[in-house]
């Protein structure tokens, strides 16, 4: 099995790509009262740790391994890669959110 590198920037964006943030799911939030969105804690090289939020849209694609998952499917610490946009609102929108289930953590 291959060594992962773990200093390895924890945000990626390549031209032509959307840029794609991964971490532990922190955060779900679905309150009617305004936009559903998630809240991704992340590690950077230094030891740095950050939060980002991303609003969940209609188009926003969710899946856990190869299977279509819904918002409410969502669980706190699981593993999640998410691509996102910059909304004109000057916020992030979740294009895709990928949930790898191997690497969930269970307090």
């Amino acid at each position: 099995m291959p060594a992962t590198n773990r200093a390895a920037p924890a945000v990626r964006s390549v031209r032509g790509i959307m840029p794609t943030i991964w971490g532990h799911l922190e955060n779900v939030d679905t309150a009617p009262a305004r936009a559903p969105h998630i809240q991704v804690r992340t590690l950077l090289p230094g030891g740095i740790v950050i939060r980002v939020r991303a609003k969940i849209g209609a188009q926003t694609l969710i899946a856990r391994g190869t299977e279509p998952v819904d918002v409410s499917g969502l669980q706190e610490g699981e593993f999640v890669e998410v691509s996102y946009r910059l909304g004109m609102d000057g916020k992030l929108d979740a294009e895709m959110i990928y949930v790898r289930p191997e690497q969930t953590v269970v307090d």
